[in-house]
């Protein structure tokens, strides 16, 4: 475990650069103690999942396949989505909109909380469209209050519980809204697609890397290991439910809203995407 808190310290030293040097460090031994605690939770859990995957129906791991699968939020075409009818985004934080480690060092220090200057062009846009934009993560407070005040979104809910479907259900509530006019997009397809999958919402899952994914892998090399995220998809593909991208060339798995996945010949967004049964749901 020593050699993984090395390498969790030396990803977090390079990020230093970016902080005032009074805070960094304690900043950075707030994040090597969360990681490393997050690494063996990973880790301690994995055999009890590794069981839950082979006794998963067909129907179950279908919970894990977005409707949208793009390679970051700005790919995604939010004009299917409009003609569809969803009224209301929601959105992940951490490595999905902006680097999870620089949100928590931010978040931990006197710094001024940051935001990607896209990625408010894309809420003003959203908001020119109609859409309603909030913000639904599993962060602490501080992350989520500091990007939807540098965003301007609608809403916010932190620490979230997602893959559970509390704050998907009262987020519809408080805007008065049916599931099928609401899309989420995060980064993760246990948390965010499972999740609003299960609460019968549009997913879009995206693929974008932040420090905290480098680290994930770095930590998995080193260990010989492997992690949640990635036996799910091995599962997906050995079933020929679904694969990542660059199967066949770059980019090649990447669709939209109602696309059929390429080289995935049992694969059909229109057969996988409808929310299965509210059977289903109430089961996972």
């Amino acid at each position: 475990m020593s050699n993984i808190k090395q390498i969790i310290m030396q990803v977090a030293e390079d990020a230093k650069k970016e902080v005032l040097d009074e805070y960094a460090k304690k900043a950075v031994d707030g994040i090597v103690k969360n990681g490393t605690k997050k690494w063996e939770d990973e880790q301690t859990s994995l055999d009890e999942f590794k069981q839950e995957l082979l006794e998963m129906s067909e129907d179950e791991l279908r919970l894990f396949v977005p409707d949208v699968y793009q390679k970051d939020i700005y790919h995604i075409s939010y004009e299917m989505l409009k003609e569809k009818g969803i009224k209301l985004l929601s959105y992940d934080i951490d490595d999905t909109i902006d680097d999870v480690l620089m949100n928590n060092i931010q978040a931990r220090t006197p710094l001024k909380f940051s935001m990607p200057k896209e990625a408010k062009k894309l809420v003003d846009k959203l908001h020119s469209m109609g859409f309603i934009v909030v913000l639904i993560t599993n962060a602490i407070p501080e992350i989520a209050l500091g990007a939807h005040s540098q965003l301007g979104t609608d809403d916010y809910i932190a620490r979230a519980e997602k893959p559970e479907t509390i704050s998907f259900e009262n987020m519809l509530e408080k805007y008065n809204l049916h599931k099928s006019q609401m899309a989420h997009i995060g980064n993760s397809m246990r948390d965010d697609v499972c999740g609003g999958n299960r609460a019968g919402i549009t997913t879009c899952l995206v693929r974008r890397n932040g420090w905290a994914m480098g680290l994930a892998k770095k930590m998995k090399t080193l260990a010989g290991s492997t992690t949640r995220g990635k036996l799910i998809r091995e599962k997906l593909a050995q079933k020929g439910i679904w694969h990542k991208h660059h199967i066949k060339e770059k980019g090649d798995q990447y669709y939209q809203l109602g696309e059929v996945q390429q080289y995935s010949p049992d694969f059909s967004v229109k057969n996988v995407s409808r929310k299965y049964s509210d059977a289903m749901i109430e089961h996972r």
